[in-house]
């Protein structure tokens, strides 16, 4: 077997003098990675090949390690070449009779496979989070499902227990919209549901939550809504819709509205209630000539 030799070593071998920092020794490899001949190596400073931040953590860490154990392991430091490139890498060192013994691997790769892990995480996460999401929408109108909007309702109850805020819950169905099927066909009644939908969406601040609840029927409910605002809302919402055009059709909302009041916040089931008395309402509304907004009250009945 030939003789081992320093120069066999993956890695970078130096020896410093532990007074003067000046460079006693180094292997091939150093010289190769660097981009140093051996004559331009030799009785150069060591912080001519480290980074400033190297050299801070030399002076507060690294050369406080050596005198008090010898020794200091798996420090991370960046390297700079000929060129002034910057390897990041992870050294050893060892304090022996006045020298400084590093033995210094490159940690590129490292780095950059790390790098690619959390690309990788950060990329999972976020189509983790449009996968969520996609489950949270109608493909057809864009807006919450039932499901989702259920799940948001429950979060928004869950606050107005602990500071109460009036809020409304809407119930919208459009009008003679079998008919409009019969008459134009499907596709102009997913056209209809699309326009509609957006401008329901238009009309909904951030904190409002808006959701298809099935066929032709919406849910949409009001944060920090009075009866009063409520109104007025509904109001301006049947003048937004008669607005829209679809060609020879016509549209119009039968809106049923149940108001949250603090006395609801005893019951268990409080957004089930609420959106039952909602439907009581559109019940209503639908039965007395459509086009309109019905409040639920105590006595109505379906």
């Amino acid at each position: 077997m030939s003789d081992k030799s320093p120069n066999d070593f993956p890695c970078l071998l130096i020896v410093t003098d532990f007074l003067s920092a000046k460079i006693d020794y180094c292997n091939d490899y150093t010289l190769a990675l660097l981009a140093y001949d051996e004559q331009e190596m030799i009785g150069k400073y060591f912080s001519e090949i480290v980074s400033k931040a190297t050299l801070i953590l030399f002076e507060s860490y690294i050369r406080p390690s050596v005198l008090e154990s010898s020794e200091s392991i798996e420090v991370q430091i960046t390297l700079r070449t000929k060129a002034a490139e910057r390897i990041p890498s992870v050294s050893n060192v060892r304090l022996h009779e006045g020298k400084l013994y590093w033995s210094i691997f490159t940690a590129v790769q490292r780095d950059k496979l790390y790098q690619e892990l959390i690309e990788t995480r950060d990329s999972l996460e976020k189509k983790a989070e449009a996968l969520t999401q996609l489950t949270r929408i109608d493909p057809l109108s864009s807006l919450l499902n039932r499901r989702a909007a259920t799940q948001d309702i429950s979060v928004l109850i869950h606050r107005v227990k602990r500071s109460f805020t009036p809020m409304a819950f809407l119930l919208i169905d459009v009008d003679f919209f079998k008919k409009i099927n019969d008459t134009y066909g499907h596709d102009k009644g997913d056209e209809v549901l699309i326009s509609l939908s957006k401008a329901l969406k238009s009309s909904c601040r951030e904190t409002d939550i808006l959701a298809r609840w099935g066929g032709e029927e919406f849910l949409m409910v009001l944060y920090n809504s009075s009866v009063r605002g409520t109104a007025k809302f509904c109001e301006s919402l049947h003048d937004k819709v008669a607005k829209l055009c679809f060609d020879d059709v016509s549209l119009t909302l039968s809106i049923g509205v149940s108001q949250l009041s603090q006395a609801l916040l005893v019951e268990k089931n409080i957004s089930d209630l609420l959106i039952k008395q909602a439907d009581t309402a559109l019940f209503e509304a639908k039965e007395t000539g459509r086009n309109r907004t019905v409040f639920f009250k105590p006595s109505s009945t379906k």
